[in-house]
């Protein structure tokens, strides 16, 4: 069950929790970030051997797949760098210890990553950085081919860091040129961008001033021409991206408070610092879908999950909307808050229309189980699910699966069929999912809990043990799945299991 928001100014109509049997959706993102900047989630090392950094990204793919996850979000660019092969930016400093040195024995993290969550009926979307250039605390040699070096008139200082500097027309079409070249090169499902423009600290002060004199087009407020280079940024990567495929989703996660007016919050404001405009780009449809960092937990005075999780869900009208958690820290055995915050998080999101999944930063408190959260996640990720539908790039269900037969070993039940042709928009299964139902129960295929599994579009035979199954007369039915979530008509056998 879902319910209605009522929005109103700054004040919130309470809402009833839903009760009685838990309904578990067929439809739901449930995703993880994988963080490569300072080693965070991988790889553990950027002195390990390729075998090694190879063998561990499987493993994190294989634990993040068993807990439920359906998409995966994976930092190819953290500093103007690159986890992949880029014709543009130097090997990431994090990949090989030496920025600028390809992996040895070469591999492409990227393609990797592909191959991996494709391989197990997974979507996953490449996350870059946009702007940032330098960390604070790096301590590594930038590679000559460094932007720094290349273009350093596109730099702003603060300190030790450094950013690209989104003011001047040239590094907006550079950024976009970045992300138009993955999606066109790589099979990924989506371009991600995260939270960082204008820095967090320190805050822009006069960085920028002689660019905005000569760029400013107009605009006489510096603050109203800092979020109208992030909007046009935002708007050259989402063209950008179309350009290269138009199927690809765009997305970002901003940070989760805008401004402390919309949601009674009383924290750092995105719009005035990072220069964040998360409405502009829901009217421009510049993304496709958003997904705000709500870092706090349910009740805390200076930002109370709830408030930010209704009015954010007010506001997403025409995007996808999913919501940031943050595990790492509320699974963490060092965390102090509720040991249930997570699982009543996931609970709310469940029940407010406009939500449509839940990303978890970052991936190692699922595949290091922290304090039990995969373990956690099984449960409530009981059944296998779909990705919401995203009808605003495609409405077009693939054809179903053909010639579907069923036989009965005795100890194993295997179903096999033809794979479909192509739609008519050229899109075929990218996955099957397989129904089972007891013969004479109504064969609904919007219960979840009648998904016996999801496999990738590759494959066309799954087989299934009758171990702890009762006899009986059974209807099996085999679908197919786009990478956007349209489903087929589904195709039905009937068996009589001994």
């Amino acid at each position: 069950m879902r319910l209605i928001i009522f929005f109103c100014i700054l004040s919130f109509i309470p809402y009833p929790i839903a009760v009685g049997q838990y309904v578990y959706p067929k439809r739901e993102l449930r995703g993880a970030w994988i963080a490569t900047v300072g080693n965070i989630d991988w790889p553990s090392s950027n002195k390990d051997t390729t075998v090694k950094q190879i063998g561990e990204l499987k493993k994190i793919f294989d634990k993040l797949s068993a807990a439920g996850i359906n998409t995966v979000f994976f930092q190819v660019r953290t500093e103007c760098d690159a986890l992949y092969d880029s014709p543009y930016e130097p090997w990431s400093y994090w990949l090989t210890g030496e920025q600028g040195e390809a992996p040895s024995p070469y591999y492409d993290p990227l393609k990797v990553a592909v191959e991996e969550a494709h391989s197990k009926g997974m979507e996953i979307q490449a996350w870059l950085n946009p702007l940032r250039v330098r960390k604070n605390d790096d301590n590594f040699t930038p590679a000559k081919n460094n932007i720094m070096y290349t273009h350093p008139k596109w730099i702003l200082k603060f300190g030790r860091y450094l950013m690209l500097n989104p003011g001047i027309p040239a590094v907006r079409h550079y950024v976009a040129k970045i992300a138009g070249d993955i999606a066109r090169r790589y099979n990924v499902d989506g371009i991600h961008l995260d939270d960082y423009f204008y820095p967090y600290t320190p805050k822009i002060r006069r960085q920028d001033r002689s660019s905005f004199i000569t760029y400013n087009n107009g605009i006489k407020n510096i603050g109203d021409w800092r979020r109208n280079n992030i909007n046009r940024l935002i708007k050259d990567v989402h063209d950008s991206v179309k350009a290269a495929s138009p199927k690809i989703e765009f997305g970002i996660s901003p940070f989760g408070i805008i401004r402390n007016q919309y949601a009674g919050t009383d924290g750092f404001e995105a719009y005035n610092v990072l220069y964040c405009d998360p409405l502009t780009w829901i009217k421009d449809k510049s993304v496709d879908y958003l997904i705000p960092q709500l870092y706090w937990e349910i009740g805390n005075p200076a930002a109370d999950y709830q408030n930010l999780l209704l009015w954010w869900a007010s506001i997403a009208d025409g995007v996808q909307l999913y919501i940031g958690n943050y595990s790492t820290q509320m699974a963490s055995p060092h965390y102090k808050g509720n040991p249930d915050e997570l699982e009543k998080q996931l609970k709310i999101n469940r029940q407010i229309i406009r939500v449509d999944g839940t990303v978890y930063y970052s991936a190692k408190s699922i595949y290091k189980n922290y304090s039990g959260f995969a373990d956690s996640l099984k449960k409530y990720f009981k059944y296998p699910s779909l990705v919401p539908v995203m009808t605003r790039i495609d409405s077009l269900p693939p054809l179903p699966p053909l010639n579907i037969t069923a036989s009965d070993t005795g100890g194993q039940l295997i179903l096999r069929w033809d794979k479909p042709a192509a739609a008519s928009d050229g899109d075929t299964a990218f996955l099957f999912v397989i129904y089972r139902f007891r013969n004479g129960k109504n064969t609904d295929l919007e219960n979840a809990e009648s998904i016996l599994k999801i496999i990738p579009g590759n494959k066309s035979e799954y087989a299934e043990s009758a171990d702890g199954r009762n006899t009986g007369k059974y209807i099996y039915a085999v679908t197919s799945v786009d990478h956007f979530g349209n489903e087929s008509k589904p195709s039905f056998c009937k068996i009589l299991l001994k």
